[in-house]
């Protein structure tokens, strides 16, 4: 990889106001910082160590991790079903296919968004149906992590988002990581020009704003420096005591039937053959990491900003392809 140039054109081609990113590789930290945090309603720069918005990351550097601890400490295995801790789950779902987005779950529930949390866990907990995608497909639904996350509350009797707080982010050292940022600190997700109304330091996806501190899924707010710290702590060998020794199992396909997916983590192989992990943000953040190798790719933009672009989508999945293709 010819160091972080190649993420330039998201920038230029106004894919994305700004681009926060890090290589790390061969025992160096290489960071790129370019372009705005903002360009409604009016421009406004963008600095090293904002907050961004990372979405669906949270599942990776959070509730996966929370996971981790509780099977390092024998209180459940991938294979325990949901329902063992979750009695109005109905199904016979595991961890194992919630984790990997091979449960199956799939169902309508009308006016979602705009249930109040008690009412929209209720509906996510006992209105969907086991499809026949059931270890037969990966399908990514927020819902799976959502369930996860309160299958530990029940474990730990703490909302998840605060178990992350306690059990990850402040012993591992995730000094910027945080559910409750300063709205200066953070760079700004969607602006609606009717009402004029920018979302900064508060969470893009919906289920997530509206389950609150209930919600594993999304809501995390993190700098580039958290993701380095993470990853840096997944190369160490003698990690700090909250890292949980479960972690080194994930570079593995976790499904049933051989699909490609890890517990939390999407699995991507380069050409050495090695497997990576990877996951994706739907505000336009994604990560690579090869403890291993020691390397590892974060990558913080605000794809939604002042409108989702789509076009980020096609760009990404791109640039990955060739990432896998290329690098050392």
């Amino acid at each position: 990889m010819n160091g972080l140039e190649r993420l330039r054109p998201l920038v230029s081609r106004g894919l994305v106001p700004g681009v926060s990113a890090a290589w790390l590789h061969d025992g160096v930290v290489e960071q790129l910082v370019l372009g705005q945090a903002q360009v409604a309603p009016q421009p406004a720069p963008l600095h090293s160590g904002m907050l961004y918005d990372v979405a669906s990351l949270t599942k990776v550097m959070g509730t996966t991790m929370v996971f981790l601890q509780a099977w390092a400490e024998g209180r459940l295995t991938p294979d325990t079903p949901l329902r063992a801790i979750l009695p109005a789950f109905p199904h016979a779902t595991t961890f194992r296919q919630a984790l990997t987005h091979t449960s199956g779950l799939a169902g309508y529930i009308p006016h979602r968004d705009t249930l109040a949390a008690p009412a929209l866990q209720t509906a996510l907990l006992t209105q969907l149906q086991v499809t026949a995608a059931v270890d037969r497909a990966v399908v990514y639904r927020d819902v799976n992590l959502l369930l996860v996350g309160w299958a530990l509350e029940k474990v730990y009797c703490a909302p998840i988002q605060l178990l992350i707080r306690r059990r990850v982010l402040s012993p591992l050292g995730l000094m910027s990581a945080t559910f409750n940022p300063e709205a200066a600190r953070c760079v700004p997700t969607s602006y609606d020009a009717l009402t004029q109304t920018l979302k900064r330091g508060v969470v893009h996806d919906p289920k997530s704003a509206i389950l609150g501190c209930h919600s594993g899924a999304a809501g995390l707010f993190a700098s580039l420096q958290d993701f380095e710290r993470f990853s840096q702590l997944a190369f160490d060998p003698a990690p700090p005591p909250a890292w949980p020794a479960t972690f080194a199992q994930l570079l593995q396909d976790h499904t049933v039937n051989g699909l490609g997916r890890s517990l939390g983590w999407d699995l991507r192989r380069d050409r050495h053959d090695r497997m990576w992990l990877y996951h994706t943000g739907y505000t336009g953040t994604f990560w690579l990491l090869q403890p291993a190798v020691h390397q590892a790719l974060i990558v913080l933009t605000n794809r939604v900003h002042p409108v989702v672009n789509d076009n980020f989508l096609t760009w990404r999945d791109e640039f990955i392809a060739d990432f896998m293709r290329t690098v050392a």
